[in-house]
């Protein structure tokens, strides 16, 4: 009997942990069936927080503001097509797609969830107790929130 297809979530920011972390899963466990998705798990109130327009009660600017979801759209885009490529270079097949939420773990868990995930692969910076405890982990969030098995790659 043939094992099922997996789904398999890798988590993509970008960063070096997360690019050593999607080389790892390719050279150590993936299978040429698996459905590999990597998700980029985009902020919610990143641009609205890093402009003035949020501070003038009761006006907003419309054309400021539709500029603003615009550039940030656009922003998105660049980081899919940058996540492909390095899809590519490893020689993986799959999708790449970005979801929405006020912190990158849940975003990753409601793909994950929303995809019947069997598994959830991301880095970690690899930060001290007292320093994750401050600023969080989305490693930690994803780890004691997923349904699924997580698994983490520490930084080389």
């Amino acid at each position: 009997m043939a094992d099922k297809q997996r789904t398999i979530v890798v988590a993509m920011d970008g960063s070096e942990h997360a690019v050593n972390a999607f080389k790892w899963f390719c050279k150590s466990i993936k299978r040429d069936d698996d459905q590999v998705v990597m998700v980029y798990s985009v902020e919610v109130y990143d641009p609205m927080y890093a402009t003035q327009w949020f501070n003038v009660p009761y006006s907003v600017d419309r054309t400021a503001l539709k500029a603003m979801l615009e550039k940030h759209a656009e922003e998105v885009k660049k980081k899919l097509e940058q996540f492909a490529e390095i899809m590519r270079a490893e020689h993986a097949s799959g999708k790449v797609r970005s979801t929405h939420a006020e912190k990158p773990g849940e975003g990753i868990l409601k793909t994950a969830k929303d995809l019947n995930a069997d598994m959830i692969v991301l880095g970690t910076r690899g930060m001290g107790t007292i320093r994750r405890t401050i600023l969080g982990s989305v490693s930690d969030y994803v780890l004691h929130h997923s349904p699924v098995p997580v698994i983490i790659c520490p930084p080389k």
